[in-house]
């Protein structure tokens, strides 16, 4: 448990490094958080700065909870133990304490964890959760819909149940954590209208 608690602090000062920040500021001399989708994610990168920067921010925060995930696994932790470490690698990402609070939606992060666990199902999820963000007209809720998708494959590709709660339990998180923040950042850009 010990180990866990302090996976859990590191992974959260990790998540809290703002790529998108760090790379607009550096490229552009702006804040991403004053653009467009008002967020400090990749997306609002790729929108805003250009599609190379952006996919170098995804691919960054992407790997800040893998690598809370390989330190996991490395000092023997139970995977349940670990995702619930780098989740708070998640929650940095979206409140980071360096940027006062104010950070992304936590998506590459996410799927940072989940691609190590099931990535076959991550990715199978992406066909349904597409198909149905485009039904909403919304592509860009396609990643929270492959977070919704990919518990339900894992199941039915009769994976470890650990692996199965671990799963839904980063959905939730990160569908909690999007209501905060769209509630009290009044970014209502995903939303069906």
């Amino acid at each position: 448990m010990f180990l866990t608690i302090i996976l859990a602090v590191g992974a959260y000062f990790v998540g809290s490094i703002s790529f998108s920040y760090l790379l607009t500021k550096k490229v552009t001399g702006e804040d991403i958080r004053n653009l467009d989708l008002k967020n400090a994610g990749a997306l609002n990168v790729i929108l805003n700065v250009n599609k190379r920067v952006g996919a170098v921010v995804g691919l960054l925060d992407l790997l800040k909870t893998l690598l809370i995930v390989l330190i996991g696994e490395a000092l023997g932790l139970s995977p349940v133990y670990v995702i619930v470490a780098a989740s708070f690698g998640v929650i940095g990402h979206c409140f980071p304490v360096y940027h006062k609070f104010y950070g992304g939606k936590g998506a590459a992060s996410v799927i940072g964890v989940l691609i190590y666990y099931i990535p076959l199902e991550l990715v199978l999820s992406v066909i349904p959760a597409a198909l149905f963000a485009a039904l909403i007209h919304r592509l860009g809720t396609t990643p929270v819909f492959m977070f919704l998708f990919s518990p339900f494959l894992a199941w039915l590709l009769e994976e470890p149940t650990a692996l199965v709660w671990g799963a839904a339990y980063l959905a939730v998180l990160i569908g909690l954590l999007n209501a905060f923040i769209i509630w009290t950042r009044r970014d209502h850009k995903f939303l069906p209208q």
